[in-house]
């Protein structure tokens, strides 16, 4: 059978959040976003422009593998969201038709691991078992070498802090989105893509 005729290949993206920030839509550009600190108290249940427009708002997350390759995804804001940073870690699974993953076929919501509080899943359906792949990471050994890079960054975060300081299923209606000019997954060049044991 040809390559992509025999099922889904999956594979973990494990990377880190590059940027976050808060949208009105999944086509706006960079001047259009809004930081998500400003969205301080904000509920899913008292959305303004939902009230309006009836779309409410959307969480834009970038992501980025250590290798580089990065995706945008989108999906409907939640008060969830509000403690993501930047830098923290993230991991999902990522299916293709292709073995190699030129082209991606769909995703899975993401987790944010080590946000404030305990992991933060992103994604407007809950595709996977969360307590099942949480265990899943702990037995395969992602999760220990996340823990390491979780401790790695407790600098970051303090830098970060001191510097603030200073300066005072198959269901097609799903809002996440994948632009593939926002990542760079090639032919034969994997890297942080680990396949699903």
């Amino acid at each position: 059978l040809p390559q992509d005729k025999r099922g889904l290949y999956g594979a973990y993206y494990v990377s880190r959040v590059e940027d976050v920030c808060v949208v009105d839509d999944v086509s706006a550009v960079e001047g259009e976003e809004y930081d998500l600190e400003e969205f301080e108290g904000y509920s899913m249940e008292k959305d303004e422009l939902e009230s309006v427009v009836g779309s409410p708002w959307k969480l834009r997350l970038r992501l980025a593998d250590e290798e580089g390759r990065g995706m945008q995804i989108h999906c409907r804001m939640s008060e969830d969201y509000l403690d993501i940073r930047k830098g923290m870690n993230v991991v999902g699974i990522l299916l293709s038709t292709s073995r190699e993953f030129v082209k991606l076929a769909a995703m899975t919501d993401f987790c944010v691991l080590d946000a404030v509080g305990g992991p933060v899943w992103v994604g407007d359906y809950p595709y996977l078992d969360k307590d099942k792949f949480l265990r899943t990471l702990g037995e395969n050994g992602i999760a220990d070498s996340l823990v390491d890079i979780i401790y790695d960054d407790n600098d970051y975060y303090e830098e970060e802090e001191e510097e603030e300081e200073f300066y005072d299923d198959d269901d097609d209606s799903r809002d996440d989105d994948y632009d593939s000019d926002d990542n760079n997954l090639e032919e034969g060049d994997t890297g942080m893509l680990q396949k699903l044991k």
